[in-house]
C-alpha cells in the first residue's frame, strides 16, 4: 500500500510517482510560480526582471534567484500581494524578533485557505482513524485561524474540538469526555499536561500531533512515557499555509510535502547547497501559494536532509529540523548555547513542563515550570537540584566545557508555562 502522503502527491502529479516524476512536477510548478510571480507580485517583478521567459529551465537555474528574507517581506509586504486587494481572504500579521512595530503580513486568497485546509486533511487522517475525535490547543476561534482550519478539513469523516483556556474544564478532562484519541498543540503545553495533576487522564489518547515548535526527543519520550501513545511531529510556518513537513510512524525524520512546496538546505553564511546529512539552512518555495507566493524563502531554522529511504517505502525526501539557527544564548568568546542542546537535556527531568533561560555576567538564570509542584519554595530541593544536576550533564562535551565559567540559578516561578515558553522562543 503507497504511503499516505505518497498517494496525495501521486494524485497532483497525475502520474504513478517515482523521484523522477515528482521532481518534474516540481520544477514545472516553480516554473508556473515564477511566471505569475514576476506578472503579478511587484516584489518579484523587480527581483526577476532579467530572468527569461520560461524560466528556470533547471533547478540549477533557479538557485541563481537571490533567497527571499523575512527582511524582504517586513520592509513591504504589499509588494509580495500577487491577488487583487478584493480577492484576499485573510490576512496574517506576524510580530518580528527587530524593532517594535516591525511585522511580517501574508496576504492568503480563498485558494491558499482551501490548500491550508487539504493539508490538515492528508495530514489528519494519518492520525485519526474515521469517525474519531481530536482534540486541538491551537487557537481558533477567528474565521481562517489555525484551529478553525483544522476542524474545516476534517469534517465530516473525523471531528476536531477546540479546547479553550476559559473552558471550565481542564484540556485532558475535555479529552475524556468528548472521547478524543488525539491530542494537538504546542510541544511544551502537551508536556506540561503529560506531567500535571491530572496526566493520568491522557492514558486515553492513542496520537499526539505536535506542531508550531521544535520538540527535542526527550520532550517526545517524556510524553510518550506518561501516556503510552504514539508522539509524531509537524513542521510548518505561516509563510507556508501551515504545512511543510510531517513525522510518519516510524518516526524518522519528518517527510517533506514535496507536492506543495521545494526544498533547500543551504549554507547560511556562503548560501551554497550542503551535503545531504550536514545541517544547514531551510529554504522553501510555495509551490501552490496564490496571495503571498514565496521564492527561495530562507526560513532560518536548521536542518538536514536524511539519507536514503524510510522504512514506511515513501519516495518522499526526510529532513531533521533542529529549531531556530540563532536560538539560543551568547556565551564568552563567541561560544553559542544551541537551544535545541539545552532542551534534550532539560526535558529529561521527568518533573519538567518548560523553562526560560537568560544569561547575566557569568550566571545563567533559569526559570523552571513544574505543572506537578505545590505551592513550595521557589528553590529547588536537595533531589530536584541533583536532578538538574544530572541533566545538565548530558549536555555535549564541548558545550559543558564552554559552560564551565559560569554558575546556575534555578528558581520555580508561578508564570504558566505559555509564558515561560514566550521569554524562550522566537514567536512564528
Amino acid at each position: 500500500m503507497m504511503p499516505f502522503l505518497d498517494e496525495w502527491i501521486s494524485e497532483k502529479t497525475e502520474e504513478p510517482l517515482d523521484r523522477a516524476k515528482l521532481e518534474l512536477y516540481q520544477i514545472e510548478r516553480v516554473r508556473a510560480v515564477a511566471k505569475r510571480a514576476r506578472h503579478e507580485s511587484p516584489f518579484y517583478s523587480e527581483r526577476l526582471s532579467a530572468m527569461p521567459e520560461g524560466f528556470p529551465a533547471s533547478f540549477d537555474d533557479f538557485a541563481t534567484v537571490q533567497p527571499t528574507t523575512p527582511d524582504d517581506l517586513t520592509k513591504n509586504p504589499a509588494s509580495f500581494m500577487a491577488v487583487p486587494q478584493d480577492e484576499v481572504a485573510r490576512i496574517v500579521t506576524l510580530r518580528t524578533s527587530g524593532t517594535a512595530g516591525e511585522c511580517k503580513r501574508l496576504f492568503f486568497a480563498e485558494e491558499d485557505l482551501a490548500a491550508t485546509i487539504e493539508i490538515f486533511r492528508v495530514g489528519m487522517a494519518t492520525f485519526v482513524r474515521q469517525g474519531g475525535r481530536a482534540l486541538v490547543l491551537l487557537p481558533g476561534e477567528r474565521p481562517g485561524s489555525i484551529g478553525d482550519l483544522l476542524i474545516r478539513a476534517v469534517a465530516p469523516e473525523r471531528q476536531c474540538l477546540l479546547h479553550s483556556p476559559s473552558n471550565s474544564r481542564t484540556a485532558l478532562e475535555h479529552a475524556v469526555d468528548a472521547g478524543a484519541e488525539c491530542l494537538v498543540g504546542m510541544p511544551a503545553q502537551v508536556l506540561s499536561l503529560a506531567r500535571g495533576l491530572d496526566s493520568h487522564l491522557g492514558r486515553s489518547l492513542s496520537q499526539v500531533l505536535l506542531c508550531a515548535d521544535y520538540a527535542a526527543p526527550s520532550l517526545v519520550s517524556g510524553i510518550e512515557q506518561a501516556w503510552g501513545c504514539i508522539v509524531r511531529r509537524h513542521y510548518g510556518l505561516t509563510e507556508t499555509l501551515y504545512g511543510g513537513a510531517l513525522e510518519c510512524a516510524e518516526r524518522d525524520g519528518l517527510h517533506l510535502m514535496e507536492g506543495n512546496y521545494l526544498f533547500e538546505i543551504l549554507d547560511p553564511r556562503t548560501l551554497a547547497p550542503v551535503p545531504e546529512g550536514k545541517f544547514g539552512e531551510i529554504l522553501l518555495t510555495t509551490l501552490c501559494a496564490t496571495g503571498t507566493p514565496l521564492l527561495r524563502y530562507r526560513t532560518g531554522d536548521r536542518g538536514r536532509f536524511l539519507p536514503g529511504r524510510c522504512r514506511c517505502g515513501s519516495i518522499l525526501r526526510r529532513v531533521e529540523i533542529t529549531g531556530r539557527i540563532g536560538n539560543g544564548i551568547a556565551l564568552d568568546g563567541g561560544v553559542l548555547l544551541p537551544l535545541h542542546e539545552l532542551d534534550e537535556a532539560m526535558f529529561s527531568i521527568p518533573w519538567l513542563g518548560d523553562y526560560a533561560v537568560s544569561s547575566e555576567g557569568d550566571r545563567m538564570l533559569v526559570a523552571l515550570h513544574s505543572p506537578s509542584r505545590g505551592e513550595s519554595s521557589p528553590e529547588p530541593t536537595a533531589r530536584e537540584r541533583s536532578e538538574l544536576a544530572a541533566a545538565l550533564e548530558r549536555l555535549p562535551q564541548d558545550t559543558k566545557s564552554a559552560l564551565k565559567p559560569y554558575s546556575f540559578t534555578f528558581r520555580f516561578n508561578q508564570l504558566s508555562h505559555d509564558v515561560v515558553s514566550s521569554k524562550k522562543r522566537m514567536a512564528r
